[in-house]
Order: structure tokens, then C-alpha cells, then sequence
């Protein structure tokens, strides 16, 4: 049974924080989810404390993270890594990999005869959701798997809470850990990573492997993680008890 993270020292923690499923409850479109005010202060008190080493890292776009926490503006690796805003505003994306437009449409398609699909186009990539059509997982698996096919090694498949996600091999949330643990006022620091999603094991590894602190949030699964929070809610206490004084 993993255990509830002790509480962190500000002077010497970078914070990272995953967003859906983390931060803020899943709704039932993507589009629906906003942060409210006091999870906003927070956030800002919290990064004060650090000195700035607070990160947020999303498979949303960043625009799209920028528009559920306006009008704060953090430090954020957006779309699995493949959009990242450093600290003082410099972009530092990876090279991009092109997602052919003509998958794209296959799968715009196949979301137009299946009511109750989402399709979002990403950095490179692509989502499908059906958060709203559950009982189509398996259809929607063996479609994201035909497109896997057809656009090549460079993508992989990723299977996260009510999505699918094809994505380049060039980068993920873990990689966008790394990035930032190079830069001022992450560098020297111990990482912190709060994250619920498959997507996430990326993250841990490589927050592990610099002796910091990974942490899954809600239900327990095989995970790279070390420590454990049960939910949304118990993520923001911990938060406000760790960092707000």
C-alpha cells in the first residue's frame, strides 16, 4: 500500500502537477472544465512559496490550459510534452512530428457515425474520447489501432481514462520533466509529481530516477509511483497544508 507523501520543503521542491483527474475533476466534455478561484490562488500562493518551481503538465494544448486557469499563466508542458512554455516565456517544443491530415479525417469520420465521440487534434497527434459513449471502448481501441498502423513507428498508442491517444514517440510528460528540472528555478531542486493517468508513469520514472517524490492520485493501480493521494479533493488539501502557510 503506498503511502501519503510527507510534506515538502518550498525551499528545495519543484512541483509539477498533471491537471484532469489531479487538480480538477474529469467532466463529461473536456471543454466543460474550468478552475475555480480558489484552486487559482492556490496555485499562485504555492508557486510563491517555490520561487516560481511550479509546473503544470497536461495532455490538454497549452492554449487549452491556459484557457481553464485564465488568467493565470504558469509554467506548462501542454499536450504530453509536445508544447512547453519555460518559465520566463520561452517556447523549448521538441521537434515536431506532423500527424498526416489525412488520418486525421479517417478518424473524423469515424466520430461523425459513432454519436457521443469527441475528437480533439493535438500538437501532433490526436484524442479520441468517449467519455460520453462508454460502451464503445472497444470499437474505439480497434479504430486508434488501425490508424496507429497506418502513420507509423514514429507514434505510439496511449490508452488513458476514457481516451485514446496517438501521439509521437518524441516526447512525453516525462521528458518534459527532465526539461524543465534544467532550467531556473526548477534546476537544484527535488521534483514532486502529482499525476492520475497512464500517461503520467513517464513522469514518475523520471522523477524517481532524481530521487524525488511521485505521487498517483486516485484509483490504485500498478504504477511507477511512491506515494499515493485518494482523490481530487485530497490533493487540494494537501496542497493548501504543504504550501499555504
Amino acid at each position: 500500500m503506498l503511502k501519503t507523501p510527507a510534506k515538502p520543503d518550498p525551499a528545495t521542491t519543484a512541483l509539477f502537477l498533471d491537471v484532469d483527474g489531479t487538480l480538477l475533476d474529469f467532466r463529461e466534455h473536456p471543454g466543460d472544465v474550468v478552475a475555480d478561484h480558489s484552486l487559482i490562488d492556490m496555485l499562485g500562493h504555492s508557486s510563491k512559496a517555490m520561487s516560481g518551481a511550479l509546473c503544470l503538465i497536461s495532455g490538454r494544448t497549452l492554449d487549452d490550459v491556459d484557457r481553464v486557469f485564465a488568467p493565470a499563466r504558469f509554467p506548462t508542458a501542454g499536450a504530453h510534452g509536445a508544447e512547453i512554455r519555460l518559465p520566463d516565456g520561452r517556447r523549448a517544443d521538441p521537434p515536431e512530428v506532423p500527424f498526416p491530415e489525412s488520418t486525421f479525417k479517417k478518424l473524423n469520420a469515424f466520430v461523425s457515425a459513432n454519436p457521443g465521440l469527441g475528437l480533439e487534434k493535438k500538437h501532433g497527434g490526436a484524442s479520441l474520447h468517449y467519455r460520453r459513449a462508454p460502451q464503445l471502448e472497444e470499437p474505439c481501441k480497434d479504430q486508434m489501432l488501425k490508424m496507429l498502423a497506418e502513420v507509423g513507428d514514429q507514434f505510439r498508442l496511449i490508452a488513458g481514462k476514457l481516451v485514446f491517444e496517438i501521439t509521437p514517440n518524441s516526447h512525453d510528460k516525462g521528458q518534459a520533466v527532465a526539461t524543465f528540472m534544467n532550467v531556473t528555478p526548477f534546476e537544484g531542486r527535488h521534483p514532486l509529481y502529482l499525476g492520475d493517468d497512464v500517461t503520467d508513469e513517464d513522469a514518475f520514472r523520471v522523477v524517481n530516477e532524481y530521487g524525488g517524490v511521485s505521487v498517483l492520485v486516485g484509483e490504485s493501480r500498478s504504477t511507477e509511483a511512491r506515494y499515493y493521494l485518494p482523490s481530487v479533493a485530497a490533493v487540494r488539501t494537501w496542497l493548501r497544508s504543504s504550501f499555504i502557510a
